[in-house]
């Protein structure tokens, strides 16, 4: 444990230089047997390394430019915690996945290793139906006691952030430090997921979110994951990324099945096509992470969960889906008017049955009412 300690402070040293990349770290590696040795090297025992001038500049420029001992215990100050692949706490999912990260940074606490968890990603730009099926994917899975991955990106992996931490664990995984929030819009989930899970990334804190790191940090949210679910995804997206990051670690994708036509379903119905899950709702999950996991008994009797409907709302509940409808729409097919219509949507609403994305629009909450 003390050989970890003493160590630390120089891993993180070494996270600090951006342009050491893990090509250039493997290659160090066989010539220095620990970070210390690295920070300790001089000119004269980096001139046979067989790496470019630039490198081996960054690296004695480092020590010049940081106070590292001094930034790395302050981390503790701010919050954040650091953990090498050296050490017991490092997650074995990402042990085993290739290129895997050689430290993490994070923020509230990493997952657990015995507990199933699964990644929900999607479009940025997503429909309103997408959102709906997001929200309740990641609300049902957080109920069993299943947390969310997500890259907390606008869209889809924001809206099923927000919606797991209500009632269970989400974990953002990063491609800026986890001092910086990003997207903004996102800055309440940011702030939350510290007492709800974590927030994760291999960037040091202070990193701005480069272009090239969010790809790269889609091999993170598909190696802690035990499953990605796709939600929404045009043909050609970054989402697609992920998908092949998962499928590379030999992990289970499941996609949600779209109209035919539309731009956002034509990558899920394609990874459909190629052979992903096709799933119709969350026991889907549950039923396949069963199969390698012991799930709480409480999971499938929580999502199979049934509401009492009176007789005018089960009227109701059977013209409203999954896609939002205009109250006007609603009206023209049931036989209320629009103040009892107005009263009974106001009651399904209470009772977490339907939900309002929009002014005057209606749309399923929970399947499977009685």
């Amino acid at each position: 444990m003390n050989s970890f300690r003493k160590e630390k402070p120089y891993w993180y040293w070494l996270s600090l230089l951006e342009e050491i990349g893990p090509v250039s770290r493997r290659i160090l590696s066989d010539y220095f047997s620990t970070a210390e040795e690295l920070y300790h090297a001089t000119d004269k025992l980096l001139k046979n390394v067989p790496l470019s001038d630039k490198i081996k500049a960054a690296l004695l420029d480092g020590k010049r430019r940081r106070r590292m001992e001094d930034e790395f215990h302050k981390l503790a100050e701010r919050d954040i915690y650091f953990v090498t692949k050296a050490e017991p706490g490092f997650p074995q999912r990402l042990r085993d996945i290739p290129d895997s990260p050689d430290w993490l940074f994070y923020r509230g606490e990493l997952p657990r290793e015995e507990v199933p968890s699964v990644a929900i990603i999607g479009a940025r730009e997503c429909s309103v139906y997408g959102k709906g099926v997001a929200e309740k994917l990641a609300r049902e899975l957080a109920q069993t006691g299943i947390p969310i991955i997500s890259g907390m990106a606008r869209g889809i992996d924001g809206y099923a952030g927000r919606a797991a931490i209500r009632c269970g664990k989400s974990y953002a995984v990063l491609g800026s430090g986890v001092d910086i929030c990003y997207p903004m819009e996102n800055y309440s989930l940011y702030e939350q997921l510290p007492g709800k899970g974590g927030i994760i990334s291999e960037y040091a804190p202070g990193s701005k979110g480069a272009a090239w790191h969010f790809p790269c940090r889609n091999r993170i949210i598909a190696g802690l994951a035990d499953g990605l679910i796709v939600v929404e995804a045009r043909k050609k997206s970054g989402t697609l990324i992920t998908v092949e990051y998962a499928l590379e670690q030999g992990k289970d994708v499941f996609a949600v099945p779209g109209r035919i036509g539309e731009t956002l379903s034509e990558g899920c119905n394609e990874l459909i096509r190629q052979g992903a899950f096709m799933i119709t709702g969350s026991i889907d999950i549950v039923e396949e992470l069963s199969k390698r996991y012991t799930l709480s008994q409480k999971s499938e009797k929580n999502i199979k969960n049934k509401f009492f409907l009176e007789q005018p709302e089960k009227i109701v509940y059977a013209y409203l889906r999954l896609e939002p409808k205009n109250v006007e729409e609603i009206l023209k097919e049931v036989d209320f008017s629009l103040p009892e219509l107005i009263k009974i949507l106001y009651s399904m609403e209470k009772k977490g049955i339907v939900y309002s994305p929009a002014a005057n629009y209606y749309a399923l909450a929970e399947p499977d009412i009685e």
